[in-house]
């Protein structure tokens, strides 16, 4: 499950200045990969370790069925 909560990003300045000219240039392609590579690759960075499926266990499920027979 997605944590929803504010999150600041941080930008390099090349970062900074590629946006500018996306902007300046009104670069729709361009803007979509800057979102694609810089914006949403830190998101779900910030979110790796939040993202766990309820399936995920801690312990080796097979172990538990085989030590049962």
């Amino acid at each position: 499950m997605l944590e929803i909560k504010k999150w600041a990003l941080t930008l390099e300045p090349q970062e900074v200045m590629e946006l500018e000219r996306i902007i300046t240039d009104e670069d729709r392609e361009g803007a979509f990969q800057f979102l694609k590579k810089y914006i949403y690759q830190q998101f779900t960075l910030s979110q790796e370790s939040r993202l766990k499926s309820h399936l995920d266990g801690c312990s080796d499920p097979v172990s538990t069925f085989s030590g049962k027979k």
